[in-house]
């Protein structure tokens, strides 16, 4: 799941461009595609709690829990929050197909792991991956009647 973000990062762009310069066709597939991007990125929000709470049992097992501070959390902090909270709101219809919402989660992702971060091993595994994760999604969201297009 750690592929998402950078998956996300690659094709929503092209998404949104081809959402304001496309025909009507394409855009109501850029929309669609859009929605299921934003439903993956609750996978990336799970895997990145999962490491959190990992981080929290090693250092829990080596004894080193740092005391309670009082003092503001850092923006590196609140964005790891965002990335783990902002996702699980793509369950809601119209926030999933929201343009705005994509810019957010972009910028986000973008900011927390710039591209030179980025974990390029094996992709030739981690792409088919994710397309058959992607084609998955959008038939669940076809079936459910769930797709911009079949919610209006």
């Amino acid at each position: 799941m750690e592929f998402i973000h950078v998956a996300y990062s690659v094709t929503v762009p092209i998404y949104l461009l081809l959402l304001w310069l496309g025909k009507e066709r394409v855009r109501r597939y850029s929309r669609n595609a859009i929605a299921v991007a934003n439903l993956l990125l609750i996978g990336h929000a799970i895997f990145l709690i999962r490491q959190m709470i990992g981080f929290y049992y090693l250092v829990k097992e080596f004894g080193q829990l740092p005391p309670a501070v009082d003092r503001p959390l850092d923006p590196a902090s609140i964005r790891l929050l965002l990335l783990m909270v902002l996702p699980f709101f793509a369950l809601i219809g119209w926030v999933r197909r929201n343009v705005f919402f994509c810019l957010i989660m972009l910028f986000l992702l973008y900011h927390n792991q710039p591209l030179h971060t980025w974990n390029t091993f094996d992709l030739s595994l981690k792409i088919p991956f994710y397309l058959s994760l992607f084609c998955f999604v959008y038939a669940l969201l076809w079936l459910l009647k769930k797709l911009p297009f079949q919610s209006r």
